[in-house]
Formats: C-alpha cells, structure tokens, sequence
C-alpha cells in the first residue's frame, strides 16, 4: 500500500525496484540491484525494513547511490573499494542530512562546538529539518546506545527548497555528478543523544562537555 501511495521507486536504469527475500546478492548486491531491481529483503528484520521505506521515501538518493557504486566497481576492477564507496555505504547505513536556516548552528556542528550547537542553539535544532536516510541508524534508534552517531550532511536552507521531495532530487543529483560524496570526509560525525528528545539527561547543558561521546575537532580538520 506505501509503493502505491508514494509511487515504486526505480533504479538509475527505470527498473522498478522490488523488495524480495529470495533476491540473492549473486555478482554483489549493489550489481544485484542494477541489473534486476530486486533487493534482498530478509522477512522480520528491522534493518531490511528501514531500507525499504527509505527506498519510498527517498528514492532517487538510493538510486543514484547504486549507479554510483556501480561506476566505482567497474574503475576499480581489483576489487578495490575506494573512498567514494566506503563514504557512499556510510552514508547509506548511518546517514542524516540536516537543514536548517542558522548558519551558525553550521558552523558549530562542522567545528564540534556541541554544547553551543544541540544547547545554546536548540531552538535551530529543533527547527531544522532531519532527513534520516541511513537505514542502519534508525535501527540502532529503536534502542540508542551510549555514543551512537550518524554520518552527517550539513545543508544551509538556501541550497535546497524545502520538502524531502526536493532534497532527494538535488541530493540524487549531486551524487550522479560525482561531486559528492568523494571520501568518508564529507561526512560529519553527529552524536545523536545530543538531538532534542533523544534522552531527557541532554536537557542538561552539562551533558555535552562529556568528550567520550561529544568529542572535539581533531586537529587535522581545524
């Protein structure tokens, strides 16, 4: 009924994507996806539940990230993965992209300033939009663990129109073009707990000076 209401979503090729358990990842499975449109979706398991959806909700990202993978198979014929899969699978797995109109809170989160990004400035995270697009790390979320953290995007409003429609095709687009991601560097770390209503102690502004979970800027990226 979800396919029916928001459309099936298809691979870079047209191929209408299906959900199947007996999708066997033979060739791998990002090849699997390309050449077929099936997925292998095991039955009764939250992590091939959450990929699912974000495929509906999200489905010219997921395309556009299989296309990719597929390119960097076939210039990689040694087997290996290279920068661009291994950022494209993080941000597949603990993905989350973050709008917002401040760009201060920005710039706080790219430096780690947390307490002054997810405390002082609150208000902005709460009013930013959160585009979880890692089906990992909503599984993780059924059951946060001390530490958990997703692989983040930072977008000022300005970059893209609003509605996840609209991100998921500039998105999509920026991924085709090859221009993102291109390393595990693209990515910032996110220490999830620190999110409004992830746990009632982070009410506390204290909460965030804890460097095991909130840790500062490394110095090759200051």
């Amino acid at each position: 009924m979800l396919a029916a209401e928001v459309g099936r979503p298809v691979t870079h090729r047209g191929l209408p994507i299906s959900f199947v358990a007996d999708a066997a990842a033979e060739g791998g499975y990002e090849a699997r996806i390309a050449a077929t449109g099936r997925v292998a979706t095991r039955d009764a398991n939250w992590h091939d539940l959450f990929n699912a959806l974000v495929w509906l909700r999200y489905p010219r990202i997921k395309a556009a990230m299989n296309a990719r993978h597929c390119i960097e198979i076939e210039n990689r014929p040694g087997g290996d993965r290279g920068p661009v899969r291994d950022a494209l699978t993080q941000f597949d797995e603990d993905g989350l992209v973050l709008v917002t109109d401040d760009a201060a809170l920005i710039d706080a989160l790219r430096s780690h300033r947390w307490r002054e990004a997810l405390f002082e400035r609150r208000g902005s995270v709460e009013r930013a939009m959160l585009h979880v697009i890692g089906h990992a790390l909503m599984e993780k979320a059924l059951a946060p663990h001390f530490g958990l953290c997703a692989k983040a995007l930072y977008m000022h409003a300005d970059e893209v129109p609003s509605g996840h429609e609209a991100l998921d095709s500039s998105l999509a687009a920026r991924i085709t073009e090859g221009c993102w991601p291109t390393s595990p560097r693209d990515l910032r770390p996110l220490p999830v707990l620190g999110l409004p209503g992830m746990t009632p102690v982070n009410t506390d502004a204290a909460y965030f000076d804890d460097t095991r979970q909130f840790r500062p800027l490394p110095a090759k990226r200051q």
